[in-house]
Formats: C-alpha cells, sequence, structure tokens
C-alpha cells in the first residue's frame, strides 16, 4: 500500500463478521469507513474505537436503520465518499422465534439498504471495489446437489413461502448487484466495478462485540446440553476470521470476481457431538441418531481456495469457541 491508505467503507461493522473485517482491513493499513446505526450506543462502537489502529484509521458514520424512510435514503454517501472499496455486510436479523414480520422487518430493509449503498457509490465515483457479504443460504438449492459449488442458486420465492427471509433477502441482494451492474455495463460500455459475493455458511469464532451474537450462544447451548439425542443431518461450519479474511481477499485480489462459498466442511451430527464431548467431557452425554446416518452436504471448495486463505477444521473452530466462553465466562472451566 502506498504513503496513503486506501480507504475502505465497511456497513454494518459493529457486527459479528464485520468487526473482523474491520480488525484486519486496519491490520493492513487501510482507512477504514464504518457505518453503524447510532453513534451513541456504546455496545455497538468501543469495541471497534479500541482495534490497533482505529484511533488514526478508523472513522464510524452513523446510517440509521437500513431502509428507514427518514434515515435511509442517501444515508450512506458520507460514508462511501472517496472509498476505494466497499464491503456491504449490514442485513437485518429478527430474533429466532421472533413473531415480527420477516418480510418487513428483514427482506425489505435488507434491499432498501442495498439499493441505497448502490446509489451512494454512483455517487462517489471512486469505488473501483464492490464485496456483498451474501450466505450460504444463497446457495441451497431444492433439491440438494451431490457437491455445492457458487453455480447453485436458492428459490428466492420458495424461501419467501417457506418463511425463510434472511435466505430470500440474501438470495435477492445478489441478483440486486448483478441486476446493477448488467444495466450500468449496457449504458455505458464497462462494469461499474468489481464485484465479489462471499457466501459463508454458520459461522462461529471469537468475538469481538461485547455481547453474545446467535450462533456463539447457540453453540454455546450445545456445550449445556441443548440436544440429548444427535439429529441426522449435517451442519457446515467457518471460523469468523477465516470469513473476514475472505472479504480481505476479495477486495486485494484483482482477480476475485462473482461467488465465494466460504466453508470449511459439512460433519454428521453424530461427529460433532464427539468433537464436542472431546474437547468439553464434563458436558452432558447426547445420544447418536437413529437410523444409518446421512451423508453430509459436500462442497466444492476450488474457487474459495483459490482465495489463499488457509481455514481452521471444524474441531478448531468448536474447540476456539469453547475456550472464548470459558475466557469471558460464559462456561466454567
Amino acid at each position: 500500500m502506498g504513503s496513503t491508505p486506501k480507504k475502505v467503507c465497511v456497513t454494518g461493522a459493529s457486527g459479528f463478521i464485520a468487526s473482523h473485517i474491520v480488525a484486519q482491513l486496519l491490520q493492513k493499513g487501510y482507512e477504514v469507513h464504518g457505518t453503524v446505526r447510532t453513534l451513541d450506543d456504546e455496545s455497538k462502537t468501543q469495541h471497534l474505537r479500541s482495534l490497533p489502529g482505529a484511533e488514526s484509521r478508523l472513522k464510524l458514520f452513523a446510517t440509521g436503520n437500513l431502509g428507514d424512510p427518514v434515515t435511509g435514503p442517501g444515508s450512506f454517501d458520507q460514508a462511501v465518499s472517496g472509498c476505494y472499496a466497499v464491503c456491504h455486510v449490514a442485513c437485518p436479523l429478527a430474533p429466532k422465534g421472533s413473531d415480527e414480520d420477516g418480510e418487513t422487518v428483514i427482506y425489505k430493509p435488507a434491499l432498501a439498504g442495498t439499493e441505497e449503498i448502490l446509489k451512494a457509490v454512483s455517487k462517489a465515483g471512486t469505488v473501483q471495489v464492490f464485496v456483498l457479504t451474501s450466505s450460504m443460504s444463497a446457495v441451497a438449492p431444492q433439491p440438494e446437489p451431490p457437491i455445492k459449488s457458487e453455480e447453485h442458486w436458492s428459490d428466492p420465492d420458495a424461501q419467501k413461502a417457506r418463511g425463510n427471509w434472511y435466505g430470500a433477502a440474501k438470495t435477492m441482494q445478489e441478483k440486486l448487484v448483478m441486476a446493477h451492474m448488467k444495466g450500468y455495463e449496457q449504458t455505458r460500455g464497462k462494469e461499474p466495478f468489481r464485484y465479489a459475493a462471499v457466501c459463508p455458511t454458520a459461522v462461529f469464532g471469537p468475538m469481538l462485540q461485547p455481547n453474545i451474537n446467535f450462533t456463539m450462544n447457540w453453540v454455546k447451548g450445545l456445550y449445556t446440553g441443548s440436544k440429548d439425542k444427535a439429529p441426522n443431518d449435517s451442519m457446515s461450519f467457518i471460523d469468523v476470521r477465516d470469513t473476514a479474511a475472505h472479504h480481505v481477499a476479495c477486495i486485494e485480489q484483482d482477480t476475485a470476481k462473482g461467488r465465494f462459498i466460504s466453508v470449511v466442511e459439512s460433519c454428521h451430527w453424530n461427529d460433532i457431538m464427539k468433537m464436542l464431548k472431546e474437547i468439553r467431557p464434563t458436558m452432558p452425554a447426547v445420544a447418536p441418531c437413529d437410523g444409518e446416518p446421512v451423508r453430509p452436504t459436500q462442497f466444492d471448495s476450488t474457487k474459495m481456495d483459490s482465495l489463499g486463505v488457509k481455514v481452521l477444521s471444524v474441531r478448531e473452530i468448536l474447540k476456539s469457541a469453547h475456550d472464548e466462553f470459558v475466557a469471558k465466562g460464559l462456561l466454567t472451566p
């Protein structure tokens, strides 16, 4: 990097994944423009301001809630101004078990926020790279293919019908950006920016933010006995530091274009429970699944591997999560 650091805007900067993206960018010498809903809530900003390099190279911008008719339009303009790259991570979530309307709380705000960030990018005129945080839920066709890859897409209408508003939002965010690029290219004869979408599976790992997030709270429950029998199913994993590194690699590598899954592997629940018990022998016993164990989901990681990120194993991810809980007093030693 030259004497003047490149500026990168990271939306939703206070979140689990985004905080790690901010940390890695600062570590590499970038100047980071992070967006948060409000600057008045220290639980959303202090952990970012405390990162190495933040004092001189991190600026935070309040954007309000995604899709808000008052704070939404133009809310990203200042944060994106002068930036070389944008990493659009922000996406609303509804708490598990919430009776809130997913279309209103998740789907519409997610798409409105994506439209707003694209408008801000167009106004800025400096953005050369746009990285979107998508999800493995956008890589989930039915029926499941023998081996999943970036070529596979979810059906957003089917996702809506099942009430999977988050998955539908992620699928449509990708399609919205691609439509924007196609329209720009048709009118101007060139792409507006280099575009990459990172599609993480379930994400675990060290928490930079002060409050425990959903996925980490869920895995903590496994250690404390939330299941008494292993489901006859599989689950895939990625460490938060690795998926953050995938985002940063997409910013830095000129050849990084299109979709990139972000996953280490999928394991059967019998094997997951065995690893958990080995890591924490005092956890309650869990019975193996009924019947013949199903085959875990398979992934083609060829394109992801081209980013050059060495990812942690599932066992390392689960051990890291356990150590995090003990260090923060969320589990007894």
